[in-house]
């Protein structure tokens, strides 16, 4: 297993990871944002100006940019902004974006994050500020995204990770920075697990409760130390479950890394198991459906996983 860590960096979008605990071996060290396969992106237009292409980040509630970026369109200065990463909450330097256009929408007034180009290794993120407006549909393995405009005239629609309907009450709901979140995922047996994919992030991440929860113990999984886009890290455990099923679609044996990482915390998703579902899992499906506006969440047709 730590072999295989080694060999996949770990993307966790535009995370910040703090210090973490300490195991006895050596970690393994996944570097952030040296694997980019997984990650899908869209061109947008910033302030009329063409050609840009920035990540699609459901993980991160306002839309971010490179630095670099940021200076060669002159963007004036923001205020400070607490941004929530994978795991820990900083104060981080934000610019003004008069206007974006992207999917045939525009928003303007947007406040932006801003990082290294090399911490990105993008011109940018688009976050929830943005994608909360729209119906995305993901072919993740082949890196295909479409979407159309998702709002207040789309009804509320049924659980998550089915087709939507009317006649059945909702099962995700939005956590306090748009994310869909779902309780239609059970692990080796344990239901009612909270999950909120993030398709910023490489690999999937289960909390301490979950590890727990399925019978497993940190102390003796391989530590993976996890490094983040403001160059702090935190050490995760890299284990598996022996069965994963995601809105009754069974995965069957699957490896997750295990941290009690912010983004939980922030999401109040700390009381019970819960799990990050990031690209390795959604790329286990042939189409994923992310629809803010009616409030769910469709995964469709299960692929063999990838060697």
């Amino acid at each position: 297993m730590a072999d295989q860590w080694d060999r996949r960096a770990l993307l966790a979008g535009a995370a910040a990871f703090a210090a973490g605990p300490a195991w006895a071996q050596d970690p393994v060290e996944a570097r952030l944002l040296t694997n980019l396969l997984t990650r899908m992106s869209a061109a947008v237009a910033l302030n009329g100006r063409r050609g840009h292409a920035f990540v699609l980040d459901t993980g991160a509630g306002r839309t971010a940019l490179a630095e670099e970026l940021a200076r060669d369109l002159g963007l004036p200065q923001g205020p400070p902004v607490l941004v929530h990463g994978i795991t820990s909450a900083e104060m981080t330097p934000t610019v003004r974006l008069s206007r974006l256009a992207f999917g045939g929408r525009r928003f303007r007034d947007l406040v932006c994050p801003v990082f290294p180009r090399e911490a990105l290794a993008t011109e940018g993120l688009l976050g929830l500020d943005v994608l909360s407006g729209f119906r995305l549909t993901l072919q993740v393995r082949s890196r295909r995204v479409s979407l159309r405009a998702s709002g207040s005239d789309v009804a509320p629609s049924g659980p998550a990770f089915t087709t939507p309907t009317r006649l059945r009450p909702p099962r995700a709901r939005l956590g306090p920075f748009g994310q869909l979140i779902s309780t239609a995922v059970r692990a080796d047996g344990v239901g009612g697990v909270r999950a909120f994919v993030d398709t910023g992030a490489q690999y999937s991440i289960g909390n301490l409760a979950l590890l727990r929860a399925t019978g497993g113990d940190p102390a003796v999984l391989p530590p993976v130390r996890v490094h983040g886009v403001t160059g702090q890290s935190r050490l995760a455990a890299a284990g598996r479950v022996r069965r994963l099923e995601l809105g009754g679609r069974d995965l069957g044996e699957t490896p997750l890394l295990f941290a009690d990482l912010h983004a939980f915390a922030a999401l109040g998703l700390t009381d019970g198991p819960a799990l990050l579902i990031g690209a390795d899992l959604l790329q286990r499906f042939r189409t994923v459906v992310l629809d803010f506006g009616s409030g769910s969440l469709s995964l469709r047709g299960v692929l063999p996983p990838e060697v």
